[in-house]
């Protein structure tokens, strides 16, 4: 049996195709008539089989008995979760139960666990990891433009006539994706601005190595050139925005000289990519994890936006704004309403809301009151958070303040983890639920560029493993919900979700079988929409203009350089898939420490050399090797269980988004001695 699906890594969502037989996969290759990936998968894709088939694949429900497992029945794991969610809830409230939502899952799977905390826990304490993530593009594209998502597709970009890329390495992060959008080079300019020189910057046409945590003032600069040099479009402000006249007096008190010397970037540099972006007539900026990761991200997303405003660069083919979206299923994750913020199809908290929500779900209550994001709910362990839920994913990795995490962990009540590896988060759960991954199960997903792909059940779980839909079902029904969750197939929850996500309503499992399709799809829009805002923005008549801020950073001179954090092309995020494949970890088996080699000159540190990297809360240890990074500046991989980068960032978080800065951290570099070493 043939059947076709989707790539889990990525937000670009490519296609494959996977051979089975008696429930086992045997082969998983590349799909050829696939819209975007035609034909091509980046070499973690090329081994999926590998991370379907591991032996190390969760298989039985398991129960902590102190320092070792034991396997349980269903019965007996739904009766014991049922049993201690219930008396958390009656004892501390539903608001002392947290649930992480997981961008692995399928739509339907997000949809009916954010259902499972609104009806049977009865909380918004509901997230997933693009708090990690795109959080500030969540909050600001949504709050200027209305909906938060790519403006375009990444088929359009290869249009583009010049494309700006901010805080990104598509070349390593998303290959197929960068290949299609850096097609027909010959009309195309493509400008990085980063503080690394990439493998994306190394096939730029342009590289500007900016300082970190200055992205903000670089697009503030290209505000002020086109507006002196009067190169905006003053038609498209006229009639598409609102609030131009705050935004250009707030930009005046900008000075150029000042920014230039802050973020690095010489002065003509900036003037010549300012004209650039405002005279190309097919102008598009992309970007990603490297601007958003941090405590100010909210206020250089505003930027963005701005920028894209001023111009008109919005709303027509190799144009926009378009955050690349790090997991397969983020966008999706978000639209089901896994926000602690919105109900499904971004529907604000209101009692308007709640009525609309009550008569589709047939309940009689429903919460009200704004819940609390990841990092926040983990923050509230264990005067306010008793209980958590923990779907697909993996916090004692990806977290920032590591140790913390743990401690505070291990402070629960009850912990429930369901995934599909034991992973490290996994190992301090009271329980663990095991689920089916993306080739034994039915449903879809939505990739970076809002386009909805059915995926088909081509093999069997392992073991007694479930799809992650039945496991919600099991519990909800359990605890005396059931009525509220007897759907009998992904199917029949899409069609459920077609009535709460407007931007979902115009598809069907029927269409998605025939060809993917990007929402908004609804009455207006019966064949799906490519690009945003060609007319109007979202529910909005006119988008925003966000008078500009910079928040400073102090310079700490116990910890002179700043760390950040990247991945590999050979691993994902915290590596619990990636890391099951050997060839993958014999071709990157260690984090490395990216260091500008004058920096490391005036510390006497050769490349090899091992290293302590040390930070107010921690310490880690890397081999260095040299880079063309910004002088100051560090960088690490996060996949690493061995190492542990995120142990060392603080948990400081944007004040709105509440994204962590995961990018922007204090160190210092300190040698080892031989006597270190060999005590070591």
């Amino acid at each position: 049996m043939i059947v076709k699906s989707i790539c889990p890594y990525c937000g670009v969502g490519c296609g494959i195709e996977i051979e089975s037989k008696n429930g086992k996969v045997l082969k998983i290759l590349p799909q050829k008539d696939h819209p975007l990936s035609k034909g091509k998968l980046c070499i973690k894709g090329s081994f999926l089989k590998e991370v379907v088939n591991s032996k190390e694949r969760l298989k039985f429900p398991l129960l902590n008995k102190g320092r070792s497992f034991k396997k349980i029945s269903w019965k007996e794991a739904i009766n014991l979760v049922a049993e201690q969610f219930s008396r958390i809830k009656k004892t501390y409230g539903s608001n002392s139960i947290g649930i992480f939502a997981s961008t692995k899952c399928t739509n339907e799977e997000n949809y009916l666990l954010q259902k499972f905390a609104r009806v049977a826990i009865g909380t918004n304490n509901i997230d997933n990891p693009t708090r990690l993530c795109h959080a500030p593009t969540s909050y600001g594209l949504y709050q200027v433009l209305g909906n938060s998502a790519m403006t375009n597709s990444y088929e359009d970009l290869s249009e583009s006539e010049l494309i700006l890329i901010f805080g990104d390495n598509p070349a390593l992060t998303q290959p197929v994706a960068f290949e299609l959008i850096s097609k027909e080079r010959e009309n195309k300019e493509i400008v990085v601005v980063d503080v690394k020189k990439t493998e994306t910057a190394e096939k730029a046409d342009d590289f500007l190595m900016i300082k970190p945590n200055t992205d903000v003032l670089f697009l503030v600069g290209m505000a002020k050139v086109i507006l002196e040099e009067n190169l905006e479009d003053q038609e498209f402000i006229k009639k598409r925005t609102e609030g131009f006249e705050n935004f250009k007096e707030k930009v005046k008190s900008f000075d150029l000289k000042e920014i230039s010397e802050l973020t690095g970037i010489k002065e003509e540099k900036i003037r010549e990519i300012s004209r650039k972006y405002a005279k190309t007539k097919k102008a598009a900026i992309v970007y990603g994890m490297g601007i958003t990761q941090q405590s100010n991200s909210l206020e250089t997303i505003l930027a963005l936006t701005n920028l894209v405003l001023l111009t008109g660069h919005v709303g027509k083919p190799g144009t926009g704004l378009n955050p690349l979206r790090g997991c397969n299923n983020v966008q999706g994750c978000c639209d089901m309403g896994c926000l602690p913020n919105v109900y499904p199809g971004y529907s604000s908290l209101t009692e308007e809301t709640i009525k609309k929500f009550k008569k589709i779900w047939k309940v009689n209550s429903l919460p009200i009151s704004k819940g609390l994001s990841l990092v926040e709910m983990v923050e509230a362990i264990p005067e306010r958070i008793l209980g958590l839920y923990v779907v697909g994913v993996n916090p004692l990795i990806s977290f920032p303040d590591l140790n913390r995490i743990e401690r505070d962990f291990k402070n629960l009540e009850f912990l429930v983890v369901q995934d599909i590896f034991l992973t490290e988060t996994a190992e301090l759960a009271d329980v663990v639920l095991p689920s089916a991954c993306f080739a034994e199960k039915t449903g879809t997903f939505t990739n970076s560029e809002r386009r909805v792909q059915l995926i088909q059940k081509a093999a069997k779980p392992p073991g007694k493993a479930l799809e992650d839909w039945k496991i919600v079902k099991l519990i909800a029904k359990k605890m005396g919900f059931g009525k509220y969750f007897n759907f009998k197939s992904p199917e029949q929850i899409f069609e459920e979700i077609r009535k709460c996500v407007g931007i979902y309503s115009g598809m069907s499992y029927g269409k998605l079988k025939k060809k993917s399709l990007q929402w908004p799809c609804d009455k207006e829009n019966p064949n799906g929409t490519k690009i945003l805002y060609g007319k109007s923005f979202g529910k909005k008549e006119k988008a925003v203009f966000y008078p500009p801020t910079f928040t400073r950073k102090e310079f700490n001179e116990d910890f002179p350089f700043v760390l950040t954090t990247f991945r590999f092309l050979e691993h994902y995020n915290t590596g619990s898939m990636s890391r099951r494949v050997e060839f993958l970890k014999k071709i990157k088996p260690e984090a490395l420490l990216e260091m500008n080699e004058e920096d490391a000159k005036e510390l006497g540190i050769k490349e090899g050399e091992k290293v302590k990297v040390i930070s107010p809360l921690a310490e880690v240890e890397a081999k260095v090797k040299f880079s063309h990074i910004c002088k100051g500046c560090v960088a690490l991989p996060f996949h690493f269980k061995e190492t542990k980068t995120n142990k060392l960032i603080w948990r400081r978080l944007d004040p709105v988004s509440k994204i962590p800065s995961l990018k922007y951290c204090y160190v210092r570099i300190e040698k080892i001695s031989k006597a270190q070493e060999k005590n070591q």
